[in-house]
């Protein structure tokens, strides 16, 4: 049998990690349905790709509960997701 080799995560995908743990924790305290924070939720027990937890991030921010939520202004997560709405359309 042959060694599989371990996939390691990018510093990316990490941080984006941390970005939706915290943002699944803030949206609970503000109230977003769980139908849109128990998927979220789950991709965080996975290995998600980037993709896919930019698509978690997304579905949160696009509730109701938590527009206009931002980051603390200038730290690192508030710039990746200034970024981040920059970039999508």
């Amino acid at each position: 049998m042959g060694k599989r080799k371990t996939v390691w995560p990018t510093d990316r995908e990490i941080r984006l990690r941390f970005m939706l743990f915290a943002l699944i924790d803030a949206a609970t305290v503000e109230g977003v349905p769980a139908d849109v924070l128990l998927p979220a939720h789950r991709l965080l027990r996975d290995s998600p790709n980037e993709a896919q937890l930019l698509g978690a991030l997304k579905d949160i921010l696009g509730t109701d509960e938590m527009a206009g939520f931002r980051f603390a202004p200038g730290s690192e997560a508030d710039e990746l997701m200034q970024t981040l709405t920059v970039s999508t359309p």
